[in-house]
Protein backbone atom coordinates (compact mmCIF):
# COMPACT_ATOMS: atom_id res chain seq x y z
CA UNK A 1 0.00 0.00 0.00
CA UNK A 2 2.50 2.52 0.65
CA UNK A 3 4.06 1.56 -2.72
CA UNK A 4 0.72 2.61 -4.62
CA UNK A 5 -0.93 -0.27 -4.97
CA UNK A 6 -4.34 -1.22 -3.96
CA UNK A 7 -5.73 -3.64 -1.32
CA UNK A 8 -5.96 -6.47 -3.53
CA UNK A 9 -2.38 -6.17 -4.77
CA UNK A 10 -1.05 -5.23 -1.21
CA UNK A 11 -2.99 -8.73 0.54
CA UNK A 12 -1.79 -10.55 -2.12
CA UNK A 13 2.28 -9.09 -2.26
CA UNK A 14 2.15 -9.78 1.04
CA UNK A 15 0.96 -13.36 1.34
CA UNK A 16 3.80 -13.73 -1.65
CA UNK A 17 6.37 -12.10 0.85
CA UNK A 18 5.70 -14.26 3.74
CA UNK A 19 5.23 -17.29 2.42
CA UNK A 20 7.60 -17.27 -0.72
CA UNK A 21 5.26 -17.91 -3.51
CA UNK A 22 5.99 -17.12 -7.01
CA UNK A 23 2.79 -15.40 -8.16
CA UNK A 24 2.18 -15.14 -11.83
CA UNK A 25 2.25 -12.01 -13.55
CA UNK A 26 -1.00 -12.02 -14.87
CA UNK A 27 -2.27 -13.16 -11.06
CA UNK A 28 -0.75 -9.31 -9.78
CA UNK A 29 -2.31 -7.92 -13.71
CA UNK A 30 -5.67 -9.28 -12.13
CA UNK A 31 -5.83 -7.78 -8.71
CA UNK A 32 -4.48 -4.34 -9.89
CA UNK A 33 -8.31 -4.04 -11.29
CA UNK A 34 -9.33 -4.19 -7.42
CA UNK A 35 -8.41 -1.01 -6.44
CA UNK A 36 -11.60 1.07 -3.94
CA UNK A 37 -13.99 -1.39 -4.19
CA UNK A 38 -13.95 -2.24 -8.42
CA UNK A 39 -14.25 1.45 -8.51
CA UNK A 40 -17.62 1.33 -7.24
CA UNK A 41 -16.79 1.24 -3.52
CA UNK A 42 -18.14 -2.61 -2.99
CA UNK A 43 -16.20 -5.45 -2.24
CA UNK A 44 -13.06 -4.92 -0.35
CA UNK A 45 -9.91 -5.48 -2.83
CA UNK A 46 -8.45 -6.91 0.50
CA UNK A 47 -11.22 -9.54 1.21
CA UNK A 48 -11.21 -10.28 -2.59
CA UNK A 49 -6.60 -10.49 -2.25
CA UNK A 50 -7.37 -12.74 0.37
CA UNK A 51 -9.93 -14.91 -1.20
CA UNK A 52 -7.53 -15.42 -4.27
CA UNK A 53 -4.43 -15.75 -2.53
CA UNK A 54 -6.36 -18.52 -0.65
CA UNK A 55 -7.39 -20.32 -3.89
CA UNK A 56 -3.86 -20.01 -5.32
CA UNK A 57 -2.54 -21.93 -1.79
CA UNK A 58 -5.40 -24.72 -1.88
CA UNK A 59 -4.00 -25.45 -5.55
CA UNK A 60 -0.87 -25.73 -3.96
CA UNK A 61 -1.47 -27.91 -0.46
CA UNK A 62 -5.40 -28.09 -0.04
CA UNK A 63 -6.82 -26.68 2.85
CA UNK A 64 -9.11 -29.00 5.68
CA UNK A 65 -11.85 -26.67 4.52
CA UNK A 66 -11.16 -26.16 1.11
CA UNK A 67 -15.56 -25.95 -0.21
CA UNK A 68 -16.03 -23.83 2.43
CA UNK A 69 -13.00 -21.34 2.57
CA UNK A 70 -14.37 -18.86 0.41
CA UNK A 71 -17.40 -18.45 2.99
CA UNK A 72 -15.00 -18.92 6.11
CA UNK A 73 -12.78 -15.93 4.99
CA UNK A 74 -15.79 -14.00 3.88
CA UNK A 75 -17.05 -14.65 7.46
CA UNK A 76 -14.13 -13.62 8.98
CA UNK A 77 -13.55 -10.91 7.42
CA UNK A 78 -16.91 -9.03 7.81
CA UNK A 79 -16.50 -10.20 11.33
CA UNK A 80 -13.07 -8.38 11.69
CA UNK A 81 -14.12 -5.49 10.09
CA UNK A 82 -17.57 -4.76 10.12
CA UNK A 83 -18.47 -4.97 6.08
CA UNK A 84 -17.20 -6.47 3.62
CA UNK A 85 -17.91 -3.45 1.12
CA UNK A 86 -14.94 -0.95 0.75
CA UNK A 87 -17.06 2.08 0.61
CA UNK A 88 -18.71 1.07 3.91
CA UNK A 89 -15.49 0.31 5.57
CA UNK A 90 -14.03 3.51 4.46
CA UNK A 91 -17.17 5.68 5.72
CA UNK A 92 -17.08 3.85 9.25
CA UNK A 93 -13.37 4.50 10.14
CA UNK A 94 -12.07 7.08 12.55
CA UNK A 95 -10.40 10.80 11.30
CA UNK A 96 -7.10 9.70 11.27
CA UNK A 97 -7.43 6.43 9.09
CA UNK A 98 -9.12 8.93 6.72
CA UNK A 99 -5.81 10.93 6.36
CA UNK A 100 -4.35 9.56 3.05
CA UNK A 101 -3.98 5.21 2.89
CA UNK A 102 -4.01 5.34 6.84
CA UNK A 103 -6.78 3.53 7.24
CA UNK A 104 -6.30 1.03 3.94
CA UNK A 105 -3.08 0.33 5.24
CA UNK A 106 -4.19 -0.87 8.31
CA UNK A 107 -6.89 -2.95 7.19
CA UNK A 108 -4.75 -4.91 4.26
CA UNK A 109 -2.35 -5.42 7.22
CA UNK A 110 -4.63 -6.95 9.31
CA UNK A 111 -5.90 -8.61 6.25
CA UNK A 112 -3.32 -10.35 5.53
CA UNK A 113 -2.52 -11.43 9.21
CA UNK A 114 -5.65 -13.19 9.01
CA UNK A 115 -5.13 -14.86 6.17
CA UNK A 116 -1.98 -15.85 6.90
CA UNK A 117 -3.62 -16.95 10.24
CA UNK A 118 -5.90 -19.07 8.37
CA UNK A 119 -3.33 -20.90 6.34
CA UNK A 120 -0.60 -21.27 9.27
CA UNK A 121 -1.74 -24.71 10.37
CA UNK A 122 -2.03 -26.25 6.54
CA UNK A 123 1.22 -24.84 5.31
CA UNK A 124 3.27 -25.78 8.49
CA UNK A 125 1.71 -29.24 8.10
CA UNK A 126 2.74 -29.42 4.45
CA UNK A 127 6.54 -28.98 5.02
CA UNK A 128 7.92 -29.13 1.62
CA UNK A 129 4.65 -27.79 -0.71
CA UNK A 130 4.24 -27.88 -3.91
CA UNK A 131 5.22 -24.19 -4.83
CA UNK A 132 6.17 -24.13 -8.40
CA UNK A 133 4.49 -21.59 -10.39
CA UNK A 134 2.11 -23.25 -12.78
CA UNK A 135 -0.27 -21.64 -15.40
CA UNK A 136 -1.76 -24.68 -17.00
CA UNK A 137 -5.30 -23.93 -16.30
Amino acid sequence: MEHDHNCCEAVLMATQAALHLPFAEDTMAAASLFGEGMGSGCSCGALVGMVMASGILNQKMEHPQADELPQLIYQKFKGEFGSTCCRVIRKNRPVWQKIGRQGCIKLTTRAAEMLLEEWENVYTENATPDISSSSSS
